[in-house]
């Protein structure tokens, strides 16, 4: 039995010294097979393969329901957007959702919410007084505001914003503003001739100042709305960073409580073998 085992290994090893490269081949080979299966195995593991989920649907929703059913569902959430307010939906409300509803998932996927703002965004009202009407005019709309009306009154100078009230009321400016506010310009009409009638633009200078200026009043609002994204989103950091500094604190304090306690009972004890001895 032996002389068998000794003959079957030394001719094994006559093989592997004569075709070293195959025996190695067909060893890395197995050893691939091997690893590629165990790899399917993980990757099953780790990408829940073959286990799906319907998303529900959450739109029109208030945040907090929508999270809610999203949860018990087993599904995570992120907000893609909250920045933006619609008037026609309540604010906190999901407007939309990715993956859409009723589709089929699987758990590792995000649903991502784009969820209204919780109230129209709040900018400066701009100085209008003594420019041309239709550039107030493009000047707020470019900026945002929804509800702009334009009226006329007697005046000497025509075309030009005399008043600006929002929401029936004089705001001076620079003060906040909500854009879903009501703004109504007032213009005069030109109808009263003063001894100086140079002063009356006419209307087709009017046309082409007023185009000039809408895309400056565009490119000023474009920029002004980065110059806000960019404060958000400093104020983001600013909050995360402090809420950081607020969690290590409370950690630190209760790491502080632990040693004081851990004093005391030390103390205590200390106290005990005293009286003892």
């Amino acid at each position: 039995m032996s002389n068998n085992n000794d003959n079957n290994t030394s001719g094994f090893d006559r093989f592997r010294d004569r075709h070293p490269i195959l025996v190695n081949s067909t060893l890395m080979a197995l050893a691939l097979v091997a690893l590629g299966y165990i790899a399917l195995l993980f990757i099953d593991v780790f990408t829940s393969h073959g286990q799906q989920v319907q998303v529900p649907d959450v739109r029109n929703m208030p945040l907090e329901k929508a999270i809610d059913i999203l949860e018990d569902a087993g599904l995570r959430w992120e907000i893609s957007d909250s920045t933006t307010f619609y008037e026609n939906y309540k604010p906190g409300t999901v407007i939309d959702q990715d993956p859409k509803a009723k589709s089929y998932i699987k758990k590792i996927r995000i649903i991502y919410l784009n969820v209204n703002a919780m109230h129209a965004p709040i900018i400066p009202l701009p100085k209008l007084v003594d420019l041309p009407g239709r550039q107030g005019l493009a000047t707020l709309k470019a900026m945002g505001f929804k509800h702009v009306t334009m009226d006329s009154v007697p005046s000497e100078m025509g075309g030009l914003i005399l008043k600006v009230t929002v929401d029936g009321h004089n705001v001076a400016p620079g003060n906040p503003v909500s854009v879903n506010s009501q703004v109504k310009i007032t213009v005069g009409d030109g109808s009263i001739v003063d001894l100086n009638p140079e002063q009356i633009l006419d209307p087709e200078v009017l046309d082409s100042i007023d185009e000039a200026n809408y895309l400056d009043a565009q490119e000023t609002y474009e920029q002004e709305l980065k110059e806000a994204k960019a404060r958000a989103e400093q104020e983001r950091k600013e909050q995360a960073a402090q809420e950081k500094r607020d969690q290590e604190k409370k950690s630190s304090d209760k790491d502080k409580k632990k040693d004081q306690d851990k004093k005391k009972d030390q103390d205590k004890k200390s106290d005990k073998d005293k009286k003892k001895n």
